[in-house]
């Protein structure tokens, strides 16, 4: 992560922030001391709390100079937990001051306090006494580094996907009349979604309270006019812009207040939790708040760090990989684009770093379009774009494409407009459970009339497509990669359609993306285990349809498809299909895929394999197809 030089520790003014004195020693203080996880004893802190098992009536209790107590030590407590394991830390050290005031203003469970985004509930985890389970945060069976419901009933939204809260809260008030509260904010409140819901909210005067964590930010800076910025910033807008906002809708507006002084944050929580109808309360934060390399960060304040917990051990590759990273490849390919072909624009909804875009904006800022989390503006305005002659570029995760499904449609395919679609993290995403992985995205694209899905495994290839679509009339694009190191580029493997990877006679098998490795890795144990000849597809093109590649497959005894998505989506129908058209002799067939349902978190390579995507996995289908026995004692008998 960049940081700049140039940015002082002190990026919260005195004056702003009264408490501010306590949270810069958290840097030295974390360096002389730690705390264990021990499956004994819990973590006592020094006024008697133990935040391994705390309860919110625990917090209540506590008087304000406790609270402001508490506070550092859970901040003490995720940065020394976080940086181990990974997560979203800088978006939580924004609020830990706020979740101690909500929990003490409200009774959960009976009151529901939603989350949104879900990824700023670590203090809340801590509260509600789970604080212990941070030493399997983010792992496979551990701890979830979002609400879960599994974990606890003071979760209830699991929400990855942001802007959801409001329209939540709408429907428990109506449904039981109780009082919800909805956290709202590090970028949410860009989300057209959450606009629908408060005007509803505004509309039936429900007693719901919206508590705005305002912190200028989702992982970069916040577009939008209702937002003071960050604290560190002067108030280009005003307060004024949010109080009317939300009066027009009918709310009662409490605020602004300072997100890390108790003395003013907690009379302004408590005034909305005794008001009549719906209620905002206006709070300011400074995302990574008390740990001076977030405050030093300008790309996006350590909003997600990475962790030193060891990963697998890597496995030998058949395949050579590159010395690019996918994003580096994309940042490289559209500065290109862009230098040669004005026509070319770039959007986001708000992760120019993590898809790597950030050297784009600062050489096309002209062209270059930050919406905030708004995935259903971004395809609206590269349909707009496009119907003027321009060749957008949409760069996003594949779980956050599908929020915009119904623009893909109706405003890109209906109107057969040349936009593009980049779809990076596409197939199992790792640490965040079920609504961050993207193995979704192929299955509903698969059905749009006229729109072309790629899944290049090489830079070379990814420039191909990327240059073909941009030079294209009309239809939209998708190009789609996962969360792993493009191959080599190699001149034999640079078709758009497909690469035959290698020829066989018995068995074909076909692949795209990151399961061409596990393809190849699985044709080299049929071979030496079994004797067995196997062709291996590298399939490109996954829409339209490469017949071809099925029409050789169909020569051979046996087939199976190797692909890290939902099953029934991706090849496998296609081929059916193909077969099924056919005539003469029809080969057994098999799908390795991901169940068709929600995946829990955990590292990327050990969920694949859990459910069955693998080398094994392939190997024990081939087997089963071909009517053969593992070998005993052989790689295929370890399984």
């Amino acid at each position: 992560m960049a940081h700049s030089s140039d940015v002082p520790v002190e990026c919260v003014p005195q004056s702003w922030s009264p408490s501010y004195g306590d949270a810069v020693e958290l840097d030295a203080f974390c360096s002389r001391k730690g705390h264990a996880l021990a499956a004994q004893g819990g973590i006592e802190s020094d006024f008697g709390l133990d935040l391994t098992s705390l309860d919110p009536a625990d917090v209540r209790a506590l008087d304000r100079s406790g609270c402001k107590r508490l506070a550092k030590e859970i901040r003490e407590f995720l940065i020394e937990n976080v940086t181990r394991s990974g997560g979203h830390l800088g978006a939580n050290l924004g609020v830990v001051e706020l979740t101690i005031a909500v929990h003490r203003a409200f009774d959960s469970p009976s009151d529901a306090i939603i989350f949104d985004i879900g990824h700023q509930a670590y203090t809340h985890k801590i509260l509600t006494g789970r604080g212990g389970a941070f030493d399997t945060f983010r792992e496979r069976k551990g701890m979830s580094g979002f609400p879960a419901r599994g974990e606890s009933p003071h979760d209830r939204v699991e929400n990855s996907h942001s802007s959801t809260g409001p329209a939540w809260a709408l429907g428990i008030a109506l449904a039981d009349g109780t009082r919800p509260v909805v956290v709202i904010g590090d970028g949410a409140l860009t989300g057209g979604v959450a606009y629908e819901a408060l005007n509803n909210i505004g509309v039936r005067q429900l007693p719901v309270v919206i508590v705005y964590n305002d912190n200028g930010r989702s992982y970069a800076r916040t577009t939008s006019r209702l937002t003071l910025g960050e604290p560190c910033e002067s108030e280009a807008t005003g307060s004024r812009n949010v109080e009317q906002f939300f009066t027009a809708l009918g709310f009662s507006y409490v605020g602004p207040a300072n997100g890390h002084d108790f003395d003013d944050l907690e009379p302004a929580i408590e005034r909305a939790a005794a008001a009549d109808g719906p209620v905002v309360v206006h709070v300011r934060t400074q995302k990574g708040f008390g740990w001076s390399d977030a405050e030093r960060d300008e790309i996006m304040r350590l909003h997600q760090v990475g962790g030193t917990v060891a990963a697998p051990p890597a496995q030998e590759l058949p395949l050579a990989t590159g010395p690019q990273a996918w994003g580096q490849e994309l940042s490289d390919i559209l500065c290109e684009l862009a230098e040669q072909d004005p026509r070319v624009h770039v959007i986001t909804a708000a992760m120019p770093d993590l898809l790597c875009l950030l050297e784009f904006r600062r050489r096309f800022p002209d062209r270059y379009h930050d919406v905030g989390i708004c995935e259903q503006a971004a395809v609206g305005l590269a349909a707009g774009l496009a119907s003027q002659g321009c060749r957008p570029v949409f760069a996003v995760f594949a779980t956050f494409l599908t929020r915009g499904m119904d623009q893909i449609i109706n405003d890109v395919a209906l109107h057969e407009l040349p936009v593009t679609f980049v779809v990076d993290r596409g197939g199992v995403a790792g640490g965040d459970g079920a609504s961050s992985h993207g193995i979704y995205d192929v299955g509903l694209l698969r059905m749009v009339p006229g729109l072309d899905i790629y899944a290049p495994t090489s830079g070379d290839q990814l420039s191909a497509v990327l240059r073909s679509a941009i030079g294209r009339d009309s239809g939209p694009t998708v190009v789609r990669y996962a969360k792993w190191k493009p191959l080599r580029s190699d001149p034999d493997g640079t078709s758009v359609e497909s690469v035959l990877r290698r020829r066989g006679s018995d068995l074909c098998l076909l692949a795209h993306g990151a399961m061409v490795q596990t393809a190849v890795a699985a044709a080299d144990v049929m071979e030496r285990e079994h004797g067995v000849s196997a062709t291996v597809w590298e399939v490109v093109r996954l829409r339209p349809a490469v017949t071809d590649v099925f029409a050789d497959a169909a020569r051979h005894k046996a087939v199976v498809t190797i692909e890290d998505l939902a099953e029934g989506s991706g090849l496998y129908p296609d081929l059916l299909t193909h077969l099924a058209r056919g005539r003469g002799t029809v080969p057994a067939t098999a799908q390795v895929a991901l169940p068709a349902g929600f995946l829990p978190w955990g590292i990327r390579e050990e969920l694949l394999a859990e459910f069955g995507v693998s080398t094994e996995a392939v190997v024990r289908h081939a087997e089963e197809l071909l009517g053969l026995e593992p070998t005993e004692g052989s790689d295929a008998e370890a399984r």
